[in-house]
């Protein structure tokens, strides 16, 4: 009798973890790897899908589908709609009372980065409005400009992540604001040489998040930030952060 009063506490105490709330959310990401990215077979994967399942199963939410889309797209969806969870998002003072978050994935520095053989100097972020600037269109990195005042004239913008890389290696673009780590990582999927290009200047050390909308209830974004509390405390997420993010 001992033993099935201990099982039947068990069960009653999964259940009481589990959140049918969370299941009902809208989950988006885009193409940025190795955070998020569409695998081979088309389905999303990368450390903060696995790190957003592992969180699933912590508090009992079954698999939910994961939309892969354009970040311009994915963000106003999460702008306008009452049920989007939108990763992976960088938490900028600008950005944090539009939305409710869930963090850390990682820390992120969104740079400005040109190529070795132009010898571009800044000695402070001015000077870089004298350049032609590649972002990506509705990206951080676009907005940090925005914000400290570039102007529009100054700015080229792209759905693609690749097309930005080719107006900077092509010389249509001076420089590029992006998150560094991503930036590195798919010059290499591209067979490109790190030492090709240059960090130029650091626009801002935010951390990525995951983003839900406004309407989400707080109740419901702390449960989830407890469960990827746990998850990071946990005894497997050294290995998935190796995995995806060597050092």
């Amino acid at each position: 009798m001992t033993q099935w009063t201990g099982l039947a506490g068990l069960l009653l105490a999964t259940l009481a973890q589990a959140s049918p709330e969370l299941g009902k959310l809208h989950y988006i990401t885009e193409e940025n790897s190795p955070y998020n990215y569409r695998d081979g077979s088309g389905m999303a994967t990368g450390f903060a899908v696995e790190l957003l399942q592992r969180v699933w199963q912590q508090t009992a939410t079954p698999p939910q589908p994961i939309d892969v889309m354009p970040w311009a797209r994915g963000y106003s969806q999460l702008s306008k709609r009452s049920d989007v969870v939108l990763f992976s998002a960088v938490r900028t003072r600008a950005r944090d009372p539009l939305f409710k978050w869930a963090c850390p994935i990682d820390h992120a520095n969104i740079v400005l980065i040109g190529l070795t053989h132009r010898h571009i100097n800044l000695d402070r972020l001015e000077d870089a409005k004298h350049y032609i600037i590649a972002a990506g269109r509705a990206d951080v990195g676009e907005q940090l400009l925005i914000r400290n005042g570039f102007q529009a004239d100054r700015m080229m913008t792209s759905n693609r992540f690749n097309h930005a890389i080719k107006m900077l290696t092509s010389g249509r673009a001076d420089l590029l604001s992006t998150n560094k780590n991503t930036f590195y990582q798919r010059i290499g999927e591209l067979g490109l040489a790190p030492d090709q290009f240059r960090v130029q200047w650091t626009l801002s050390a935010d951390p990525f998040c995951y983003a839900f909308s406004l309407a989400v209830s707080d109740q419901l974004v702390a449960e989830f930030q407890q469960g990827l509390e746990q998850v990071l405390a946990s005894p497997t997420y050294p290995a998935l952060r190796r995995r995806y993010l060597p050092e």
